[in-house]
């Protein structure tokens, strides 16, 4: 009885070793030759595993780099609205990111390798850019639902604000990728997010 009910999710733990240890291999491949010279038979040999065995972890080698690594937009959606009551807008939308850099730091070196090969292959750049768009969609309501006007001049501001506070954590997720000095991607998200100045909405509005 005890083996039985343990043994799924001893397999899922296994898996999930195996998935990640395939893509950490993939990723080093990919950041070393870049991502359209290396094939999944390269990425077969290189895990010493069958092209078939691949196929059972990854649908295709685009599902490598991202897999379940990048936010939901509802997982986003939730985040800021836990960041919303209090404090204005743009705070809430740095609190958000920062949240999310740290969780990035703690697997440092796989987020890097997978933000520099995103950045270095225009076909990983635009899927990386469609999670932003579904994202926009998400968090601009929620920014739009506490402006203290309404209608399409609320909505244009919100719009505004989501798409720099996006354009922020781009440009810290880049810098950081190509940093030699190990800083923490969570405060330089901070660092970047003060360099804009944002008109601020009362808080609470």
């Amino acid at each position: 009885m005890r083996e039985t009910t343990t043994t799924p999710g001893l397999r899922l733990r296994t898996r999930r070793l195996v998935t990640e240890a395939l893509a950490d291999t993939a990723l080093e491949l990919f950041d070393a030759s870049g991502f359209e010279q290396v094939t999944v038979a390269d990425i077969a040999r290189a895990a010493g595993i069958s092209q078939r065995s691949f196929f059972r972890y990854f649908g295709n080698k685009e599902d490598v780099v991202f897999g379940d690594r990048i936010p939901s937009a509802e997982d986003v959606r939730e985040e800021l609205c836990r960041h919303l009551d209090g404090q204005p807008g743009w705070d809430a939308l740095r609190d958000t990111f920062v949240v999310a850099a740290g969780q990035m730091d703690s697997e440092a070196g796989r987020w890097k390798r997978a933000t520099r090969v995103i950045c270095h292959t225009p076909a990983l750049r635009a899927r990386y850019l469609e999670k932003h768009l579904a994202w926009t969609g998400a968090l601009v309501p929620e920014i739009t639902a506490r402006m203290c006007e309404d209608g399409p001049a609320a909505e244009l501001k919100a719009r505004t604000m989501v798409t720099a506070a996006l354009a922020c954590f781009d440009v810290a997720l880049e810098r950081w990728a190509d940093d030699i000095e190990d800083r923490s991607l969570a405060a330089l998200v901070g660092e970047v997010f003060a360099f804009v100045r944002i008109p601020q909405e009362p808080s609470g509005a």
